[in-house]
C-alpha cells in the first residue's frame, strides 16, 4: 500500500499551511498530513514554509524577525482567494490539536534546533505514535535517538536529475545512516535504481511533490512507499483506482 499524504495541507483548495487547509484535509482521511515549522522572533513555533511571510500573506519579513503576534496580525488566506480572507498563520500546537487522532502528521523542521521543542510539544499532548520528523538538516536524524525514539526521522534530499545506480546507493545509504525511516525525495529525481537502494537501505520511499495524475501514476508503478501532494483528492482516487491504497 502507497500512504497519501496531505502537502501542507490540502493546499490546492485551501491556503497552504494553514487551519483550513488541514481541516480539508482531514475530510479526506489522508493517511498523513504535512506542514513545516519555523521560530518567530520571539521563540514560538509556527507553521510556514517560506523564511519570509511574503508569498503567503498580506506582511514583509522575516518570520525570524517578526514576533509571533505581529505574524499572528497578518492575512494568510486572501492570496488564495476571498474566502479564505482572516486566515492566520497557525502555531504548531493548533495544528496538533486539529490532527491529533486524525491523522499522522509530518513536521518538516526548517531550522536546525527547533526538534526538542516539536518532540516536547508532540509528547505533552500524546502523540508520541502520530507524528514523524522530517527536515534537509540530517544532523536532526543524529540527534533524534536521544530524544525519542518514538518518532521516525524522514531525511529529505532534492536530486537535480534522475538518480543513476551509484548516486541511488550513496544517498540512500546517507539517509538511512542519519537513522532514517523515510527517505523523502522529489518525485523527478526517483528512478527504479532509487527504489531498490533505498528499500536494500531498510528504507521506504516517499515521492514529493507529485500533483500531475501521470506522475502519480509513474510514482505508483515505479514502487514508492508513500506519495506527497497537494491535489489530495486526486491522490487518493488514483490509489484507489489502481488498488494501491488503504
Amino acid at each position: 500500500m502507497v500512504s497519501a499524504i496531505a502537502h501542507r495541507g490540502f493546499s490546492s483548495v485551501a491556503p497552504e499551511n494553514t487551519l483550513a487547509a488541514f481541516r480539508k484535509a482531514v475530510e479526506l482521511r489522508p493517511d498523513m498530513m504535512e506542514c513545516d515549522v519555523r521560530r518567530s522572533h520571539d521563540g514560538h513555533l509556527v507553521v510556514i514554509h517560506d523564511p519570509t511571510v511574503d508569498r503567503t500573506t498580506n506582511g514583509k519579513g522575516a518570520v525570524a524577525d517578526l514576533s509571533l503576534a505581529e505574524l499572528r496580525r497578518l492575512d494568510a488566506g486572501s492570496w488564495f482567494g476571498p474566502a479564505f480572507a482572516g486566515e492566520r498563520i497557525p502555531t504548531l500546537e493548533e495544528v496538533l490539536e486539529l490532527a491529533r487522532g486524525k491523522a499522522k502528521l509530518i513536521v518538516e523542521v526548517k531550522e536546525y534546533g527547533l526538534e526538542d521543542r516539536v518532540v516536547s510539544a508532540a509528547e505533552a499532548r500524546e502523540m508520541g505514535d502520530q507524528v514523524l520528523i522530517a527536515s534537509f538538516h540530517y544532523r536532526i536524524g543524529v540527534r533524534m535517538p536521544e530524544l525519542d525514539t518514538r518518532f521516525p526521522f524522514i531525511p529529505l534530499a532534492y536530486l537535480p536529475g534522475k538518480a543513476d545506480e551509484d548516486e541511488s546507493v550513496r544517498v540512500a545509504d546517507e539517509a538511512a545512516a542519519v537513522n532514517g525511516s523515510i527517505f523523502g525525495v522529489n518525485y523527478a529525481a526517483i528512478t527504479p535504481a532509487l527504489v531498490r537502494a533505498t528499500h536494500a537501505a531498510n528504507l521506504r520511499l516517499m515521492a514529493w511533490t507529485v500533483d500531475n495524475e501521470e506522475d502519480i501514476r509513474s510514482m505508483i508503478e515505479i514502487g514508492v512507499d508513500a506519495i506527497a501532494s497537494n491535489q489530495l483528492a486526486l491522490l487518493l482516487r488514483v490509489l484507489s483506482e489502481m488498488g494501491a491504497g488503504r
